[in-house]
């Protein structure tokens, strides 16, 4: 009851004191006076820095989530004098097995309206935010990621004596775009080490995981007064030199590590890098105050982004990069890499969805400033990622399908390339003729496959409809998946065999003999 009391009391006092912007520990919770993004577009508002370049007293325009340089409420000299610095110590570190954008997010605490306006194109990242772009190249990849967060201290604004200012620069201030002022900011650093394995077969990616998981988990441990003091087993050795690994930061290194040992003596290092006094520090998270509050008449966000719509947003780029993943492993296929028309359709499947993701990134930068403004609904966002992407060619239905029928495709080349195993295959006309013409070459047999070359429909509905959205449904079927042409397939791939076993692989054929393949798309 006392401490109520006391609690209640030292509130009151506060609140008669005037406008004074706190921080977590500082004499009163934050979350009394700040909302974080998407509760309330009009109140006092806390955002991740993302290695953006804040200052106190700059201006914000909450609607692009855009930094406003050049222009400022106060002078230096005024901002210094009214700058209030506490001591905000910590450190923490953090094991994650994650590769999605939500868990990205979550650790470097990126609420779901500055996530949408990342996603969307609005905003650009730095420093170790770049972790936010950092993706798996492949589904069948294990991957853990180690982070390391340190907070020095916090600055903030007593706003007490900061109500007077130069009319002539409100007036110029008024015309702009701001719409929010920066009264504190949390100093101090994030480290991100991202752990990859090598591409893996898909039985043995969750072993790997687990192991992965295991020696990450035991990095801080190796740290020992200030020191390396790293002890692995053989075996254990033998597996960390598989993996990669990328540095994202906010600290300058003389080199990034690559590898499991270099990754552990930076980390090592980290603290030593913010200074003694955390003057290598930057800012973390920074708190705005509408300029309303200050009695400006500048246009304010009449609403913020629905979680529905954020959500949306998130679904589809995480669909597209799963696309993405699955697409390099594909080319990365010994088959692929030997037929080069499969190689190219691949290659132009994925410059087409990434383009897709380009478009929609381009349309969403213009379309959430104008919903945040209130100058249009919701709903147009909305239909964009599920309405309209569903009956497109770019569908994650659609998309998946193809890949699965590129799959089959695939499976059908290698099942007669395993039968012909040890004979030599030509990736074009002119490695044949090359052959063919080879001195000492008097006879020739080829087995051709002629469909791969077929044009791919909805290949070109996906380039049609990014020029002109329309609607397309291929009704031909892929001649992998009739089962009259595989069957006559591998036959073919029998006989050719047979003519070169019953020859000796020297005679009985003529130069120019093929075995022609006359399976077509019907």
């Amino acid at each position: 009851l006392i401490t109520l009391l006391l609690y209640l009391s030292q509130l009151l006092c506060l609140s008669e004191g005037g406008l004074l912007c706190y921080a977590p520990g500082v004499t009163r919770p934050l979350s009394d006076t700040f909302q974080d993004v998407g509760e309330k577009a009009s109140e006092n508002m806390r955002v991740a820095a993302l290695g953006r370049p804040f200052t106190l007293g700059m201006l914000y325009d909450v609607r692009k989530d855009e930094l406003i340089p050049g222009l400022m409420l106060w002078d230096e000299n005024t901002l210094t004098k009214n700058t209030v610095v506490s001591e905000q110590n910590s450190s923490e570190s953090e094991i994650s097995a994650s590769d999605t954008i939500g868990s990205k997010s979550s650790l470097l605490d990126v609420d779901a309206s500055l996530k949408a306006s990342f996603l969307c194109g609005l905003m650009s990242v730095e420093g170790s935010a770049n972790y936010l772009n950092d993706n798996k190249k492949f589904k069948n990849q294990s991957r853990v990621t180690l982070q390391y967060k340190a907070t020095t201290n916090f600055k903030q604004l007593s706003m007490t004596h900061l109500d007077t200012m130069d009319i002539q620069q409100k007036e110029v201030i008024e015309k702009g775009s701001a719409t929010h002022v920066v009264t504190g900011i949390l100093y101090g650093a994030n480290a991100f080490f991202v752990f990859d394995s090598e591409k893996l077969e898909a039985s043995n990616v969750q072993n790997i995981q687990g192991t992965m998981e295991a020696l990450t988990n035991k990095i801080p441990s190796f740290s020992f007064k200030g020191k390396v003091n790293m002890k692995l087993t053989d075996e254990e050795n033998a597996l960390t030199n598989k993996f990669s690994c990328k540095f994202y930061g906010d600290l300058i290194l003389e080199s990034n590590p690559a590898t499991f040992q270099e990754a552990v003596k930076t980390y090592v290092e980290l603290p030593h890098l913010l200074g003694e006094k955390g003057q290598n520090s930057v800012p973390l998270k920074v708190w705005l105050m509408p300029l309303k509050n200050l009695d400006f008449s500048n246009a304010e966000p009449k609403k913020q982004i629905s979680v529905g719509l954020v959500t949306k947003v998130q679904d589809t780029f995480e669909d597209l990069k799963q696309i993405g993943m699955r697409c390099n492993e594909l080319l990365v296929d010994q088959v692929v890499q030997n037929f080069p028309h499969i190689q190219e359709r691949l290659n132009r499947f994925q410059t087409l969805c990434i383009n897709y993701a380009s478009n929609l990134q381009e349309t969403m930068k213009k379309k959430l400033p104008s919903i945040r403004e209130g100058k249009e609904d919701e709903m147009s966002g909305i239909n964009l990622f599920s309405a309209d992407r569903v009956k497109s060619p770019f569908s994650q239905d659609k998309l998946t399908e193809w890949l699965d029928h590129k799959e089959r495709e695939i499976n059908v080349i290698r099942s007669c390339v395993e039968i012909m195993e040890g004979i030599k295959i030509l990736q074009s006309q002119s490695e044949l003729d090359s052959e063919v013409l080879s001195p000492g070459v008097d006879q020739a047999l080829c087995f051709v496959f002629t469909s791969i070359q077929n044009a791919d429909p909805c290949l070109d509905a996906m380039a049609k409809y990014l020029h002109t959205p329309q609607l397309y449904q291929p009704n031909e079927e892929p001649w992998y998946y009739s089962d009259d042409v595989v069957i006559k397939m591998r036959e073919k791939t029998s006989s050719l065999l047979s003519v070169i076993f019953f020859t000796g692989g020297s005679s009985g054929f003529e130069k120019s003999s093929v075995i022609r393949m006359p399976f077509m798309y019907r």
